[in-house]
Formats: C-alpha cells, sequence, structure tokens
C-alpha cells in the first residue's frame, strides 16, 4: 500500500502541469478559440487554470537542463558542482546581465498575466448533471487558488531580483515591453502582502491537506498535494516578511540605496527594526496554527517505541509525512531502472556503483565542514572531538542491512568523517564509504582518489571535490539486482516545518537575543537531528551561546546550512544575510574539495596524498551578484524606465 500510494504521487499534478502545450501563456487562444469560447467550456477553463501552476519554483532538479524554476542555485552558492549542463561553469566564468541563463522573470509574468485573465472570464458553468458542469464553489477555490499565485509569482521574482514592476491588468500579448517602472522593495511586499491576506480573508481555501475519512481517521488528500492550502498561505506570507526585514532588503545593501526610477523614486530603503516585529508576528501566526493542525518536526519511532535520529532524517524526505507543508508529485528523485541519466538518483550514485552511467553531481568541503560532530559542537569548537588525524573503523549507519544482519564496518576511513552527526551520514558520500546494498561488488568501498578506481575523476562524469550527495537517496534502491527496489517514488517538498523554526529562531534573535524560544526552536532541529542542543551543551560545560546574539545568529545560519543543504534554499539565505564577499562566511569566491588527482594510500598532509583539503576552482563573485540581473533586453526594450539592480 506504502508503494502504491508514493507511486500514485507522482501522478497528481499532472492536470495542474500539462497544459502549457495546449493553452500557451504568451498566446493563450490556440487554433481558433477566443478568450469567450475558453471561459465557456469548462475543460478548457480548468486546463487554463492548470497552467497557472507552471509557476511554482520546485528544488528537486539538480543536474541538467537547469532554468530558473528549478536549483540551479545550489551550484551557483557553492554546495555543490555538476558535469553537465548550463550550470556547469556559471560560478566559474562569472556572468552578465546579457549571459544570465537562469531567470524567471518572462515566466513569472506570463504566469501573472494568465492568473489575471482567468480571474476577469472565469464564471460558473452548466448544471451539476451537464457535462460541462463547473460549479461555484469550485470557481470560488480555483480563483482564491489563482490570487494565492498571482502573489507566490511576484514573491519568486522578489527574491531573485528584488522590488519589481506590479502589473494590476494583464498586459496586451504584442506589447514588446513592461510600461511600468520598478516599485520600490516597501511597496513591492505591501503588494505581495495584500494579496495573501485576501486570500487569508476570503477563508476559502482548506486548512490543510488532512480530512476525515468518515471512521474518525484524519489522512491526507495526496490527490491534492500541490493545491495550496491555508497553511501554505500562511507560510508563504511568514517567509515574505522574513526576506523583507533581511539585511539584502533593509538598508544593508549598500550600493543599492542610490538606486532610483526615471522619476527618482527611490527602490531600496534605510534600515526598519519593526519589519522585524512584522517578521515575528507573521510566523507566529503561522506556527499557531501549524501545531493546531498537528503539522511537527518528522520523528522516526520504532516498533519498541524509540526514537532512531538517523533514520528520522533520512525517511523525512522518503515519504509525506505531518513536516511537509507544501510538496509536488513530481520528482527528480525517481529511481535507476531503467537508467535516468538525468536524474539525481542516477547522478548522486558512485559511477562504480552503477554501471554504465552514474556520478557528475559533486559536493563542496565547505559543505563537508558545516556538519557538526556527534556532540553537537562543530569542527572548530575548543572542545570538539575532530581531528584530520589518522584512520578508523566505523559502522555505517545507512546500510541497508536484512534482519539479524550484524552492522556493516567501513574499514580505514579518514577521521575527518569519523564522529560526525547523523545528518552527515545521511547527506554525504565520502571517500571509503560502503554504499548501502553492495551485493555485486561485496565489500567495495568507494574510492575517488587517483589509482585506478571506477570512482575516480573521468571528465565526462566529473564531481570535482572527493564528494558526492546523499540526501534524498532511498537506501533500498540498487541498479542490478532483482530483489531489491529500482524505484521509489517521494514527494517533492516545497515547504516544511523545519525550516519556519529557524527562520523563527532568526527573527527573535533579532528583536530579543535572550528571549529563551531562540533556543527552544534551534534545540528542537538538533534534538530530531541526534545531537545535543545548545542548553545541553551549556550544561555540561561544552558551550555556551545562549543570549549572545551575534554567537546565537551565526548558531542559526549554521543550522540552515546543514538542515536545509540541497533544498535550494542556500543561495537565497547567504544573499539576504550578506556574508558572500572574500573572507566572509559564505566566501563565494572559492571551491574546496579533496585532491582527486591524490593517492589514498599516501598519508594526509603530504604532497600527493588524496586526503588534503584543495582549491577546486575560483568563482567569479561580485557584489552585483547578491541580486540577480533584470534581463537586459528587458532594461533595453524599456528605455530607461526599468532601471537594472545595481552593479551590473
Amino acid at each position: 500500500m506504502k508503494k502504491l500510494i508514493y507511486t500514485m504521487i507522482l501522478g497528481v499534478c499532472i492536470s495542474f502541469t500539462s497544459c502549457a502545450d495546449y493553452l500557451d501563456v504568451s498566446d493563450e487562444l490556440s487554433g481558433n478559440l477566443t478568450i469567450e469560447d475558453v471561459f465557456n467550456n469548462a475543460s478548457y477553463t480548468r486546463r487554463w487554470y492548470g497552467n497557472v501552476y507552471n509557476c511554482i519554483s520546485e528544488y528537486s532538479g539538480l543536474f541538467t537542463s537547469l532554468t530558473g524554476f528549478n536549483n540551479p542555485w545550489v551550484h551557483l552558492c557553492g554546495e555543490m558542482t555538476t558535469s553537465h549542463g548550463p550550470a556547469q561553469y556559471e560560478m566559474m566564468n562569472g556572468f552578465t546581465a546579457s549571459t544570465a541563463q537562469f531567470h524567471r522573470y518572462g515566466g513569472l509574468y506570463k504566469s501573472i498575466r494568465q492568473g489575471m485573465l482567468f480571474q476577469e472570464n472565469v464564471k460558473p458553468l452548466g448544471s451539476i448533471d451537464d457535462m460541462n458542469y463547473l460549479g461555484e464553489d469550485e470557481v470560488a477555490r480555483m480563483k482564491s487558488e489563482v490570487d494565492f499565485f498571482i502573489g507566490y509569482s511576484y514573491f519568486s521574482l522578489f527574491e531573485l531580483y528584488g522590488p519589481v514592476p506590479l502589473v494590476k491588468k494583464p498586459m496586451d500579448p504584442e506589447q514588446s515591453s513592461f510600461n511600468e517602472a520598478r516599485a520600490s522593495v516597501d511597496e513591492t511586499v505591501a503588494y505581495i502582502d495584500s494579496i495573501f491576506a485576501k486570500v487569508l480573508s476570503d477563508n476559502i481555501l482548506p486548512l490543510t491537506l488532512r480530512y476525515d475519512d468518515g471512521d474518525g481517521n484524519m489522512i491526507e488528500k495526496l490527490s491534492e498535494i500541490v493545491r495550496p492550502t491555508r497553511a501554505v498561505v500562511l507560510a508563504m506570507r511568514a517567509k515574505l516578511w522574513v526576506y523583507a526585514a533581511s539585511k539584502l532588503f533593509n538598508g544593508g545593501y549598500e550600493e543599492a540605496l542610490s538606486l532610483v526610477n526615471k522619476d527618482g523614486k527611490k527602490l531600496f530603503p534605510e534600515y526598519n527594526k519593526d519589519k522585524w516585529l512584522t517578521a515575528e508576528k507573521h510566523l507566529k501566526a503561522f506556527l499557531d496554527f501549524a501545531h493546531e493542525q498537528d503539522y511537527k518536526l518528522y520523528k522516526y519511532i520504532d516498533k519498541e517505541g524509540v526514537e532512531i535520529p538517523s533514520k528520522s532524517v533520512y525517511q523525512l524526505f522518503q515519504e509525506y509525512n505531518n513536516e511537509i507543508i507544501w510538496a509536488k508529485g513530481d520528482n527528480f528523485y525517481k529511481g535507476l531502472q531503467p537508467i535516468a541519466t538525468n536524474e539525481n538518483e542516477a547522478r548522486s550514485t558512485p559511477r562504480g556503483m552503477l554501471f554504465p552511467c552514474g556520478q557528475g553531481l559533486g559536493t563542496s568541503q565547505q559543505v563537508v565542514d558545516a556538519f557538526f560532530m556527534k556532540s553537537g559542537l562543530t569542527i572548530t569548537d575548543p572542545n570538539t572531538e575532530y581531528t584530520e588525524i589518522g584512520f578508523s573503523d566505523i559502522e555505517n549507519p545507512c546500510a541497508f542491512l536484512k534482519k539479524n544482519d550484524p552492522p556493516r564496518i567501513d574499514k580505514h576511513i579518514y577521521n575527518m568523517y569519523v564522529n560526525r552527526e547523523p545528518r552527515f551520514y545521511n547527506a554525504i558520500t565520502y571517500q571509503g564509504k560502503s554504499w548501502h546494498i553492495a551485493i555485486v561488488a561485496a565489500g567495495k568501498s568507494i574510492d575517488y582518489s587517483n589509482g585506478g578506481s571506477s570512482d575516480d575523476s573521468k571528465p565526462a562524469q566529473r564531481i570535482y571535490s572527493g564528494y558526492q550527495p546523499y540526501k534524498k537517496i532511498n537506501q533500498t534502491i540498487y541498479y542490478n539486482q532483482n530483489a531489491y527496489e529500482k524505484n521509489w517514488a517521494r514527494p517533492n517538498i516545497l515547504l516544511r516545518l523545519a525550516d519556519f523554526y529557524l527562520y523563527y529562531a532568526e527573527v527573535l534573535n533579532e528583536i530579543n537575543p535572550k528571549n529563551p524560544e531562540i533556543i527552544t526552536y534551534i534545540d528542537a532541529i538538533r534534538k530530531r537531528a541526534g545531537i545535543p542542543g545548545y542548553e545541553a551543551l551549556k550544561k555540561a560545560g561544552l558551550k555556551d551561546i545562549i543570549g549572545d546574539k551575534e554567537l546565537q545568529a551565526k548558531a542559526i545560519r549554521q543550522e540552515r546550512q546543514v538542515e536545509l543543504y540541497l533544498e535550494g534554499q542556500r543561495y537565497f539565505d547567504i544573499r539576504r544575510w550578506m556574508i558572500c564577499d572574500p573572507g566572509e562566511e559564505a566566501d563565494q569566491t572559492a571551491y574546496y574539495g579533496m585532491d582527486m588527482n591524490g593517492k589514498a594510500d599516501i598519508e594526509p598532509g603530504t604532497p600527493g596524498s588524496f586526503f588534503n583539503r584543495t582549491l577546486i576552482r575560483k568563482h567569479n563573485w561580485k557584489r552585483a551578484m547578491y541580486l540577480y540581473p533584470i534581463p537586459y533586453t528587458e532594461v533595453q526594450m524599456s528605455e530607461g524606465l526599468v532601471i537594472q539592480n545595481p552593479l551590473w
């Protein structure tokens, strides 16, 4: 039943995402259809409405054919590399307003226009016994959802470009450019907020996906997994205000403060501390609602009632659960059979474990260094057990074992990877680790070093750093064995509760660093991950950050880096925090890893060893990249009406 339900998840979005070819947004009238024809037909109306869902940005796509609507951002923020596609060298080469490849601009304004036309023209149709029936309740819900997606589209523009033109009525498709100048940050935020506020006040959307099955059981209506609920709207409204209060948009981007429109309107505001209070209000509203509706951090409890953190941080991404606020059914994590060379499962699998094609996605040393130790300390804390000297034999906690199988012990593991937290082992593939299923090559460990291994740095599937992403990989999947899974459908998570716990801690810290809820919410994430929280570290005399604004802020940033690794958030986090310049906390000028030209049998620290930190590539970071450039063609066609972002 579980497999059946998860397989069904893959199909539930089809009716909402497959109509783009039928009614194109820029040419919404197909063939001989008129606008009246479309909205006098229930089927055409639903397909038009479904096209609005194409505005959703999803973050499961990592490898090739990336656009601004999936996840090139992991490659543009130093988390990962890819061996194929437009993101491969984007940060090495840099880009200009003319060459930037990951825009959302045109696509989102088309979705906004599509939504506005829908709102102007949709109406109930037919009678309940009529094949052309479209009832009032359905129309009301569709209109409320489309309102949400117009607000969501503007948020997606705002987080990438900053303030943008606010189009209040559908543009003529023949119009070559905007006849609207950019709104200010405050105007943009207020407009998006007003849309979300309207959706909430209309009170038409369901509270959550859960419903009573008639026997008193609350179950999720997974056939509607992608449709927005009240929970989704409250979450997006809170997220909007976290962005609005953050440094990038709240007086901290010095070069943007002098940016003005053609008429002299200032686009970026001076710092306003009250925005943190507004963010706190909306976050609390969302979290209170979420807790009332039984949203909670996912925890894996075994048959004896014992919580197993390693299983918690793994299983969270393998099935629909109460931590998920919003998700899609389609996903770039599907499996291995038949070989899907552009899917993440294959491209995160070492080549030696997936003949004939695998590998291609790599992870940076900076990510590896961010994960905590099992003690809850960082690798740089004074009392840490971390060391880069020597090797140890350790248990692989991710091994797929049959009942009564003994633990699998990985031999001669570099001590850099020993005594790390459960999230590390469930997120990173490192030198010497065994694969979750090792049948064909029993006992074979992964070897990225320069020694003739099938996992080494072949040009076609380069991972560059000696690490691969392991997060979200299903640990029952193996390509070449009939006895095991080859595919596993997973929900594509768009919003989850842990993200908002950390937003809330961040906002409270800006308002009052002494607020005890800051540590409460951070520690909830850490406890689920199986490491001591900051209260426990203080009591043990190991580390005390409690009440110190800067130390707490840094702890929150590191917790977000680790908890949300690979989920498309770090690109936007480090920019809104403005910590990307050379020598800063998230220095974007360099990408580090192990030396894949080195040998594994040479001691760390010795020339020629694999186990040496190595500058893999330099990135062409510049301060202009805090905001993505407005497409050059749009700026040119507007004849000065649309002002380019700073420094481009």
